[in-house]
C-alpha cells in the first residue's frame, strides 16, 4: 500500500507546477485569483523569455574630473564567461544582475524636495563603491556616476536618463559621500 503522506505531497507539488506553467502564459484571471490567495508568491511568473521578455536594460556609467574638465562616461560592465563553461557557470553574470539590482532601486529611494537621505541607502552606497573600486588615475579628483536604461524602439536604439548621482570628490581612491 503506497504511503498517503507522500501521494498528497506529489499531487500537490504537481497542481503547483502545473499553475505555475500555466501562469507563465497569463492564462486568465482564475491564475490572478489564486495567487491573490497564496502567500509569499508562491505562483512564480518570469519574463525573462517570450511571450514577456524584458525589453529594457539596466546600465551603470560613471565619469572622472581632472584638473576642472569631465573624461568621456565609461560603461560598467564586468563581461561573461568563456563561452564553453558560460552554460554551467557565469559569475560575471551574476555581477551585473547585481549592478542592475541596484541601479533600478535608486530611483526608489530617491528623495523628495531636496531631501538627500537617498544618499544613504544601502543600493547607492554599493554603486558608488563599485564604481570608486574601478581603475582610474591618480589626478582623478571628482567621480560621478549615472543610470541610463537602453532599450530598441520600433527603428533606432532609446537611451533613458534614470539617474543621475551627485559629484563626490576623491581623495586617496575614496569618496565623500
Amino acid at each position: 500500500m503506497p504511503n498517503l503522506r507522500l501521494f498528497a505531497l506529489g499531487a500537490v507539488l504537481t497542481a503547483w507546477w502545473g499553475i505555475s506553467v500555466c501562469n507563465q502564459f497569463r492564462s486568465g484571471a482564475w491564475t490572478a485569483r489564486i495567487r491573490r490567495h497564496l502567500p509569499l508568491g508562491l505562483i512564480p511568473l518570469w519574463t525573462f523569455f517570450a511571450p514577456n521578455p524584458a525589453r529594457s536594460d539596466t546600465r551603470l556609467i560613471w565619469r572622472e574630473e581632472r584638473a576642472g574638465q569631465w573624461d568621456d562616461w565609461q560603461e560598467l560592465h564586468f563581461g561573461f564567461a568563456a563561452a564553453r563553461s558560460r552554460w554551467l557557470i557565469n559569475p560575471e553574470l551574476i555581477l551585473n544582475k547585481a549592478v542592475t539590482d541596484l541601479a533600478t532601486s535608486i530611483p526608489r529611494n530617491r528623495g523628495e524636495d531636496g531631501d538627500r537621505s537617498y544618499l544613504l541607502s544601502s543600493s547607492y552606497v554599493t554603486l558608488l563603491r563599485i564604481v570608486l573600486d574601478q581603475t582610474r588615475e591618480n589626478t582623478c579628483s571628482s567621480i560621478q556616476f549615472a543610470i541610463v536604461r537602453t532599450s530598441w524602439g520600433s527603428e533606432a536604439r532609446q537611451i533613458d536618463l534614470i539617474h543621475v548621482s551627485e559629484v563626490h570628490q576623491v581623495t586617496d581612491n575614496s569618496a565623500d559621500v
